[in-house]
């Protein structure tokens, strides 16, 4: 016989191969990019304006669009990979997305680590605003079950899984250039977030501005998706990436406007936290991160490595 089905082994998706063209890789990272970003304004259609994006309802619902996004890109892996000959060793489906790999607690460890190294100096600065009385521990206080629940959880899992657990997997198994997967793929990540331009425009009124804030949005999300990238082509991990990604969230973009406001609480203090943010965070934070950042995700057993 030519093919025996085999239900069990299809389902565990043991010793499967993807192989693709580059062309088919960025056919389909247009596609990953354009399902998620669509799925999440679908609801439009059931009658569902959705203006506000941290009403709760409309972070339910965009999380079962995100959701079925997620499927969509892991049942076009699963269509693009064919089984393995018996002469080389074919990965399990869970193994193609990252889901399962080989030591993750140190996986997540390391990487947990090294990206709070690189956030050294705001999370001094957060300390010391905290310990004045002017702020709380937690950053996302405030900010209502729901949304801090889209930030911390929802977004990091769904997000990560499409465009760096599925998108990732295309390019790399499509033999593209390592420094291109890195520094080129996450402008799909990036992109996809320029639907925020129509709620920037109905929040500040300003097309300008909304502009400015999406521009600005695309160039993190940009460094972001590079440093998830890494992660998770030395790793193999997707959980890592998923808590690297959480704990960006949590965080924010760093605020340094103590620098120059008289009015912010750490303006006294302004030449011990340059010291700091000289000294404290560009030494052991971003240089002492570009140091380390080898040596602790080294020694990985990662799929996603050429």
């Amino acid at each position: 016989y030519l093919y025996k089905f085999d239900a069990a082994r299809v389902c565990d998706g043991m010793g499967l191969k993807l192989q693709i063209s580059a062309f088919g890789a960025l056919l389909g990272s247009l596609f990953l990019s354009f399902t998620f970003v669509a799925s999440l304004h679908i609801w439009k259609f059931a009658g569902y304006k959705d203006t506000n994006r941290d009403d709760p309802g409309t972070i339910k619902r965009r999380f079962v669009s995100a959701i079925l996004s997620c499927l969509c890109s892991a049942l076009l892996v699963r269509l693009l990979a064919r089984e393995a000959p018996e002469s080389e060793h074919g990965l399990s489906f869970s193994e193609l997305l990252g889901v399962r790999c080989d030591l993750l607690g140190k996986a997540c460890v390391n990487c947990f680590a090294l990206t709070a190294l690189l956030f050294l100096g705001p999370l001094v600065q957060h300390l010391l605003v905290v310990l004045k009385g002017y702020d709380k521990l937690f950053l996302a206080n405030g900010l209502g079950f729901w949304v801090i629940t889209r930030n911390l959880v929802l977004a990091p899992i769904t997000e990560e899984f499409v465009f760096r657990g599925c998108l990732v997997r295309l390019w790399v198994s499509a033999g593209l250039p390592l420094m291109a997967t890195i520094f080129c793929s996450p402008f799909c990540f990036a992109l996809a977030h320029a639907h925020h331009f129509v709620e920037h425009v109905r929040r500040t009124r300003s097309k300008k501005q909304a502009l400015a804030q999406v521009l600005f949005q695309v160039f993190y999300t940009s460094l972001f998706g590079m440093y998830s990238n890494f992660l998770l082509i030395r790793t193999g991990s997707l959980l890592a990436v998923i808590l690297a990604h959480a704990f960006c969230n949590h965080q924010g973009f760093p605020d340094v406007g103590f620098f120059v406001s008289s009015s912010e609480p750490l303006y006294e203090h302004r030449k011990l936290m340059g010291a700091i943010y000289l000294l404290g965070s560009a030494r052991p934070g971003i240089v002492g991160f570009a140091c380390s950042a080898g040596p602790m995700t080294a020694g990985f057993p990662s799929t996603f490595k050429p």
